[in-house]
């Protein structure tokens, strides 16, 4: 009898037949908005709108906040502004919106100030005339502003207007090979004239290096949180032996699995390891063993207050980025006076930006609790080092306007190029 015989002809009684697998509907993520057109057009001036997925405050997190510092400082240009989010609006994140009125999707409001919230998957129709502006935030929203920008050239006989794009990663690096990473790919392919917003020149650079170029370009640097600058001035605090992670585990980039394998390497290798304790914050998760006594703990998502104390109260950090944008917490946590370790990535090294800062040599377990072995080791010998820190680079603590170039940019989309 042949192999392929013995394989699949031995079956005595047909079994029953196995059950399918639910074909996918469709791509999850965009958002089936169509637009339709506006009442009658409005003498008051163009109306920017900023398209961003979420706005409670629960699930924002720093991104979601500098997309609205930016939407802020552009507003003072537009005599109208509407902001569309993506998820169910809770009251908690009306009330962080003082002067805008929640409207209905179906309803062409003429207030100066409003916000829309059009659940993702849900189709909707939204109210476009011919001088509404976009602000797209993530590649979900510049998807649906590019098939607003057509429709509203088509509808309004009109040239295509451009939209700006904040952008504050390399957002196919979200997803493996997929409908996903191709479709924000496709959004930076220039189908629209783009104004691309870059959050720091490293990425601008890393996207350079791609060959991905916008019809303009805009660059800003990271900078700390001005909720976190009083705590730059405060005498030292004693600080407690504890490692602080920044801990998400649902967001991949974040790589909070080799995070909880490095910690356990280090409590399995490190005989001082019992004498620190671990906590993360970002996102709420259960207790996790890492072995010999040691616990992860979480403390979840801090208001910047709380996150300030603990910074300034701990001595050493951890936390991982796997992708181009330098991310905000160990910087943060480098420039309160903590020593951490994180990771490079392209020509990203953190490293050089201040002296608390240890780039990890091999991402890896061991990589990971050998440069926390490090840091522990040299906190234990001398509790104030990382208070003595310096910056390498004064962009990240500047004065100023965070983005001087919001002008120039108000003007480019009132243009429409």
């Amino acid at each position: 009898m042949s192999l392929l015989r013995r394989l699949v002809g031995r079956s005595a009684r047909p079994g029953p037949p196995p059950s399918a697998a639910p074909a996918p509907d469709g791509v999850p993520e965009l958002h089936r908005v169509a637009p339709r057109r506006a009442a009658a057009g409005d003498e008051r001036g163009p109306r920017l709108n900023l398209l961003l997925p979420n706005l409670n405050p629960g699930r924002t997190f720093g991104g979601a906040r500098t997309a609205l510092d930016l939407f802020d400082v552009l507003a003072e240009r537009f005599p109208r502004r509407r902001i569309v989010t993506f998820t169910p609006l809770s009251e908690a994140g009306l009330a962080g919106l003082p002067g805008f009125r929640r409207v209905e999707p179906a309803e062409d409001a003429a207030d100066d100030r409003q916000v829309v919230d059009l659940p993702r998957g849900e189709a909707a129709t939204l109210a476009v005339g011919p001088d509404d502006l976009f602000l797209a935030t993530f590649w979900t929203t510049a998807e649906l502003a590019i098939r607003i920008a057509r429709w509203q050239a088509a509808e309004f006989s009109q040239p295509i207007r451009s939209f700006a794009y904040l952008i504050q990663d390399f957002e196919p690096g979200f997803y493996p090979w997929s409908a996903q990473s191709e479709l924000a790919r496709g959004a930076y392919a220039g189908q629209v004239p783009t104004i691309a917003v870059f959050n720091t020149s490293l990425l601008r650079d890393y996207f350079e290096g791609a060959g991905i170029t916008f019809a303009g370009e805009f660059t800003f640097e990271p900078r700390l949180a001005a909720a976190l600058r009083p705590f730059l001035d405060e005498p030292p605090r004693q600080r407690q032996r504890r490692i602080v992670v920044y801990g998400r585990p649902e967001t991949p980039r974040n790589a909070f699995p080799l995070i909880v394998d490095g910690l356990r390497a280090w409590a399995a290798n490190d005989p001082k390891a019992t004498d620190w304790t671990v906590e993360s914050a970002g996102r709420s998760h259960s207790p996790i063993d890492l072995g010999g006594g040691r616990r992860l703990r979480s403390l979840g998502k801090l208001d910047l207050d709380a996150y300030g104390r603990l910074l300034r109260e701990s001595g050493v950090g951890l936390s991982l980025m796997i992708s181009p944008h330098p991310s905000y917490p160990p910087l943060d946590m480098a420039h309160l006076g903590m020593l951490v370790a994180t990771n490079r990535f392209a020509a990203k090294d953190l490293s050089t930006w201040h002296q608390n800062i240890r780039s990890i040599e091999s991402l890896s377990a061991d990589g990971i609790a050998a440069a926390l072995s490090d840091l522990t080791a040299t906190f234990e010998a001398d509790q104030g080092t990382g208070d003595r820190g310096q910056p390498l680079r004064p962009e990240f603590l500047a004065e100023g306007p965070l983005f001087p170039f919001a002008r120039e940019l108000a003007e480019r989309l009132k243009a429409g190029s």
